[in-house]
């Protein structure tokens, strides 16, 4: 299995030399990082419900209404 990308620290610092976005951009990716789960909030019923709807019933309905 392959492993997941990961910027090599050497790669990071020789991109936000030049770039004041790609350093913000990693600012922020580490702030979120650091958080807590529970900063995100909690994964409900509704938002399996949400998930399941957008995911499988809405496009066999689609599917259903143009297959006609």
């Amino acid at each position: 299995m392959a492993q997941p990308s990961r910027i090599e620290p050497v790669h990071a610092a020789e991109a936000t030399e030049a770039n004041p976005r790609a350093r913000e951009l990693l600012r922020r990716i580490e702030e979120l990082e650091a958080l807590k789960e529970s900063a995100f909030g909690r994964f409900t019923r509704w938002d399996w419900l949400a998930c399941a709807l957008v995911a499988l019933v809405l496009p066999t309905a689609v599917l259903l209404w143009f297959g006609r």
